[in-house]
């Protein structure tokens, strides 16, 4: 099964953001122990860099590329191109960015789009759902449900 990140997700995880960490922590860790793929679009990783540092703040360069470099050990990078980036722009979509996720979505034949912001895909010809809903959508369809055991 591939899975493409919205970038919220990711961030959600890296970033540790409140209440968002715990459900995008589940993804990751079942992801990294290879239970489906995990995938991110390579404009993505730009855009990653830019809000974990703070708008490319010097001083959080060096931390932010170990994030982003743990991250990639799991997480696989789709080249976007040409092809998406037009289909993109073409698109009635009012948001770029999450045309091009999209866009990425269908080119590499992702099973689902993983986002916080459902609503920013409306559009989406691939499912969408967030991570809460895609574990319970693997409980309803393949019968497995995942958690953690505590220590």
């Amino acid at each position: 099964m591939r899975l493409i990140l919205d970038s919220n997700i990711v961030i959600d995880f890296l970033a540790r953001r409140g209440a968002f960490y715990a459900p995008a922590r589940k993804l990751m860790i079942f992801g990294a122990v290879g239970e489906y793929e995990m995938w991110i679009s390579a404009s993505q990783m730009g855009d990653l860099f830019y809000v974990l540092s703070d708008g490319g703040k010097k001083s959080k360069s060096a931390s932010c590329k170990e994030l982003l470099r743990r991250l990639r050990c799991h997480v696989r990078i789709y080249s976007i191109g040409e092809p998406e980036v037009d289909a993109a722009i073409a698109s009635t979509w009012d948001d770029l960015e999450d045309s091009l996720v999209h866009q990425t979505a269908v080119r590499m034949g992702a099973d689902a789009i993983i986002t916080r912001n459902k609503k920013d895909f409306a559009l989406s010809s691939v499912p969408v759902m967030d991570a809460q809903e895609f574990f319970q959508w693997l409980e309803q369809t393949r019968g497995v449900t995942y958690d953690e055991v505590p220590f």
